[in-house]
């Protein structure tokens, strides 16, 4: 018995120390998978939502490119990719509620120079002791078809809901418009309600006036 116990502990100390030398070699030549790589590798954003894409030929070189809305970790942000779905540009886009998302975007020719894309965003609704839901623009600009001047600005609200204590509601439907106001060549954004308005004056170089 002794005996077998004996050829048994000599098999099984051969094995793993077979084991250990082809793990040691495996360790000094790099072939073990690296634990630490994968883990750094995983993506910063842990939920990415996609939604539709507008194709949009932004420098007019008849090659549309894509402009992608997405949900990162609840919070709305957008892409600019080429036909070679390569980034041109990214931008966050802050809401004020849940349930928000872009529905409309509009390019616009300001200058002989410049243009400006306009991002209609619906902010989502808060709720509780009072319900309030808003809408907002925000501005790509970019100058002389250089898609690598974008840049982005947060424009005021185009659309305001809230209803509070004692019945109290309103409601704001602003309305868009793209004038020339003090006739120089170069078109301002307006947005308008009534008597309230806000105007947009494009400065240049991603830079904007308001009045």
């Amino acid at each position: 018995m002794v005996h077998y116990w004996f050829l048994f502990t000599l098999i099984f100390t051969s094995f793993s120390h077979g084991q250990d030398e082809r793990y040691y070699r495996q360790i000094l030549s790099g072939k073990l998978p690296s634990l630490t790589k994968e883990f750094v590798e995983q993506p910063v954003h842990q939920f990415n939502v996609q939604g539709a894409s507008y194709l949009i030929d932004f420098d007019e070189d008849g090659v549309e490119e894509a402009l992608i809305p997405q949900k990162r970790d609840g919070v709305d942000w957008l892409e600019i990719r080429d036909i070679s779905k390569r980034k041109i540009f990214e931008a966050r886009l802050l809401s004020m509620g849940s349930e928000s998302f872009i529905y409309k975007v509009r390019l616009i020719r300001l200058s002989l120079d410049a243009k400006v894309l306009v991002i209609f965003l619906d902010e989502g609704f808060t709720s509780g002791r009072r319900f309030e839901s808003t809408a907002r623009i925000f501005l790509i600009s970019y100058e002389k078809n250089d898609l690598k001047t974008m840049k982005m600005t947060q424009g005021p609200h185009f659309f305001h809901e809230r209803k509070a204590f004692r019945d109290m509601y309103f409601r704001r439907d602003y309305t868009l418009s793209v004038i020339d106001h003090n006739q120089d060549g170069k078109k301002e954004i307006s947005i308008q309600y009534n008597h309230i308005q806000r105007i947009m004056e494009y400065l240049g170089n991603g830079v904007w006036q308001r009045y």
